[in-house]
């Protein structure tokens, strides 16, 4: 029996009750259940033996039949009323913070449903390792406490640990990190960097590095209606190789004398949103960069595919709007639930941008179990038309384990590879299967054998051949995915492949 349902059944002494319920998502893992209704039937009268008939006068009239009985109707289903709801094991957390994430509140009748959301939403908060519920006996009948027991996970989380080397750049790395309930008010405070130092071959060139801070309020009460909103800010410096070859090689391994693009961005956005349902978040921001690029012909050889970007001085101001929906029941690993997230932005010299450009993307995410594991299945669509920067396009080795040439996936957009190709089309589909092998570690909490295949399909203009990227367009895996207090972490066969092939 789920131990609330066995909570409630405990409360019902006097006489076994029954509360309605809405049916909740499969996926979204226990909630307060009442207790089924158990009446039983009236008894129903019966007559005694019937005397022989051959002791009974003939003239005697047959006995009338049984009148017909019915049963009763059960009694109606009594609805429990949440008297006072409860947090255990709150430590770091205020509850203040904790209740407003809740779509049940004190004073209503007791609905799975609302519970089972309410579970999901402290879940996804990333504050709380693992947050069960239960029901205990109110101070009169029909009442009840609903009570959320929590394990607190630390919040300052590691959300970017990069190290790598190519040819062009002989060694990088970076580190991000995230504060998600700073100063314990519910707000998330992030930052992080990469530097790879100057590019190889020419020590006398500016070094190469990207930098972003965000500031998020995920939970902003307006009057009755929830908003969000958040500000960030970015500064990359950083060089783009334009080789006719996309490895290089009529250069020898001297990457020092191929000619390149040097360019720097430096800017921010601003957002702000509302939340339609407990799962949604609407988001409108609008984006402000200024932007320098150089065009440097290296030995003199002729330049290859040139990124786009105005050469010199130029401003990109753009438009947002990004609806994402994500109800999964676990973030580390989902075993079901969907994560949707569309986003349209638009750019154009009516918002006194240089550049005239809209970009679609679509990104679904979503899982169910298989064999007795998660298997997850994943999708990507992009779509960027008119004169959009390079970085606004899509590098389709980002979309896959790892890439077949020089092509390496990026570093908080810095390119560190040769390969220049970026696409206006972009397309990917994935499955991903989980073999779980801990659950109860101390600081490796959780880990689990991720087996996944990806395909990528990438044209660099809409409408066009197949690029020369996605001529190889299926990539495996098999990787080592832990969960510990401080974030999650990869160990990744396929971006160790992506080094060497």
């Amino acid at each position: 029996m789920h131990p609330l349902v066995a909570a409630l059944a405990a409360l019902a002494v006097a006489a076994p009750l029954a509360a309605p319920t809405a049916a909740g998502p499969a996926h979204a893992g226990p909630a307060a259940q009442p207790p089924a209704p158990s009446a039983a039937p009236a008894p129903v009268a019966s007559p005694g033996p019937a005397a022989p008939a051959a002791l009974r006068p003939s003239t005697e009239p047959a006995p009338a039949p049984a009148a017909p009985t019915t049963e009763e109707p059960p009694a109606a289903p009594r609805a429990y009323s949440i008297e006072q709801i409860s947090f255990r094991g709150l430590e770091r957390v205020h509850e203040w913070a904790a209740r407003r994430h809740l779509t049940v509140g004190e004073g209503q009748i007791l609905e799975d449903q609302r519970v089972l959301v309410s579970r999901l939403r402290l879940l996804q908060l990333g504050w709380f390792s693992s947050v069960e519920t239960r029901v205990e006996k109110g101070s009169a009948r029909g009442q009840v406490v609903l009570v959320f027991e929590v394990v607190e996970r630390n919040t300052l989380l590691v959300t970017d640990l990069v190290l790598g080397s190519t040819g062009p750049q002989a060694f990088y790395g970076g580190l991000g990190l995230s504060q998600q309930n700073f100063l314990g008010q519910g707000l998330a405070v992030g930052g992080a960097f990469v530097y790879g130092g100057a590019p190889a071959g020419r020590p006398a060139d500016p070094a190469r590095f990207a930098a972003r801070a965000s500031f998020d309020a995920p939970d902003v009460s307006l009057g009755r209606y929830r908003l969000v909103a958040g500000v960030s800010g970015l500064l990359v410096r950083g060089e783009e190789l334009t080789c006719p070859e996309a490895d290089c090689q009529g250069y020898g391994g001297r990457y020092g004398d191929a000619p390149r693009l040097r360019y720097q961005r430096v800017g921010g956005e601003a957002r702000v949103g509302v939340r339609p349902g407990p799962f949604e978040r609407l988001t409108a921001a609008w984006r402000l960069e200024r932007l320098s690029g150089a065009f440097l012909p290296g030995d003199g050889a002729p330049f290859g595919a040139l990124p786009i970007l105005r050469d010199g001085r130029s401003l990109l101001s753009a438009l947002s709007v990004t609806w994402e929906y994500d109800d999964r029941d676990d973030l580390f690993l989902p075993s079901e639930g969907l994560l949707a997230v569309a986003q349209v932005a638009l750019s154009s010299r009516l918002l006194r941008s240089d550049y005239e450009y809209s970009r679609y993307a679509l990104q679904l995410e979503t899982g169910f179990g298989l064999l007795g594991r998660p298997l997850r299945l994943q999708g990507f669509v992009g779509v960027a038309q008119g004169d959009a920067p390079f970085f606004e396009r899509f590098y389709p080795a980002d979309l896959s384990y790892f890439a077949v040439g020089p092509a390496l996936g990026r570093a908080m957009e810095l390119n560190f590879s040769s390969d220049s190709r970026y696409a206006a089309f972009a397309a990917m589909a994935g499955a991903e299967y989980a073999v779980p092998l801990w659950g109860h570690g101390r600081f490796f909490q959780r880990g689990y054998l991720a087996l996944g295949a990806r395909t990528v399909w990438s044209s660099g203009a809409l409408g066009g051949r197949r690029g020369a990227f996605s001529s190889w367009p299926l990539s495996l895996d098999a990787a080592l995915r832990m969960d510990t207090p401080i974030g999650t972490f990869n160990a990744s066969l396929g971006a160790l492949l992506d080094n060497f092939l």
